[in-house]
């Protein structure tokens, strides 16, 4: 004969009842905090706010990242996204929610489509909009530079993606889409995760080189900061629906992530196929791709984005029997 005590809210700390409570505040307090006190060794360094007494290293002027760049990065995002996802989804759910999330870091049937659209797709089509500013010379130089696409892009996306956007995008598309579209619907969802996303980067646009090549005056970090809200959303809207048709693949939101950032201005990929008088024209091409996607998605979705509520409750277990209060029982 055994006892079996199930536990119970009455049983449970504050902090657990107080993110039980909450689950969604929770998890962006968890992943602001943790991002943004990681990051303050960058911020506070005397080429940034000058705080400190130290410098960082500058961005070099190909545009890419030092290295200590990405482990303070993947460090805080850690900390901050991927903590959260974790702690939110064991306490709300238990260890059956915690081997969900698991899961579909893994899910990677999703149909070899949407691995071309995101890897091949993406970049070119990126591209291909900028010839609306630039003419053909865009597509010009990526079929004439077609071996970077080899050495340059697809290696920075893999570079970017086991050092930052694993982490990143275990907490958004681990637990923020679903969380949001089961509460919100699927875009205003993005309307509420496009701009706390874009915020959380702050402190990132502190740090030298990255956006300017000194310190950054509060009317630069102003205007920046509102082309990423800008930009955030609709990025939001295109990852929540393919995050929706590959059945709330991380390892999908990953790759696309990684993707966009391995073939923004600033990155080695374009600033090598591209001159540096063709870089505002790209820039600019981006955002138009990104709107004009988001647009069209929205309208031929109905808003929807192709969110289906029964299958986003399936990436979310329900809350295990033991949080519910229940009498001792014998066995």
């Amino acid at each position: 004969m055994s006892t079996i005590t199930t536990p119970s809210p009455e049983t449970a700390s504050p902090l657990k009842r107080l993110i039980s409570g909450h689950p969604l505040l929770a998890f962006f307090v968890i992943a602001f905090a943790g991002y943004w006190i990681v990051m303050l060794p960058l911020v506070l360094a005397q080429n940034a706010l000058g705080l400190l007494p130290y410098t960082v290293p500058p961005v070099g002027p190909s545009g890419q990242l030092p290295l200590s760049y990405y482990f303070v990065g993947a460090l805080g995002a850690i900390a901050g996204p991927t903590l959260a996802s974790f702690v939110v989804t064991a306490i709300t759910t238990g260890t059956k929610g915690v081997r969900q999330l698991l899961r579909r870091y893994m899910l990677w049937r999703v149909g070899v489509h949407w691995y071309l659209l995101v890897l091949v797709g993406l970049p070119l089509i990126q591209l291909a909009v900028a010839s609306v500013f630039l003419g053909i010379a865009p597509l010009t130089a990526f079929v004439q530079q077609w071996p970077l696409f080899f050495t340059t892009f697809l290696p920075n996306v893999l570079l970017i993606g086991v050092t930052t956007q694993i982490w990143e995008e275990g907490g958004w598309s681990g637990y923020a889409v679903p969380a949001l579209q089961q509460r919100f619907g699927a875009w205003r969802a993005c309307l509420v995760l496009g701009p706390l996303w874009a915020v959380w980067h702050l402190p990132f646009f502190l740090v030298p080189g990255v956006i300017s090549a000194t310190k950054v005056d509060a009317i630069t970090l102003i205007v920046q900061m509102a082309f990423l809200i800008i930009g955030a959303i609709p990025i939001r809207m295109i990852m929540t629906w393919i995050f929706n048709n590959t059945k709330g693949s991380i390892l999908i939101a990953i790759l696309f992530h990684s993707a966009m950032d391995a073939s923004n201005v600033a990155s080695p990929y374009i600033r090598h196929v591209l001159s540096a008088s063709q870089l505002n024209g790209y820039g600019l091409g981006n955002l138009l791709f990104l709107l004009v996607a988001a647009i069209v998605l929205l309208i031929f979705t109905k808003g929807r984005l192709s969110y289906k509520q029964d299958r986003n409750a399936q990436l979310r277990e329900e809350p295990q029997p033991a949080e519910i209060p229940q009498a001792n029982i014998e066995r």
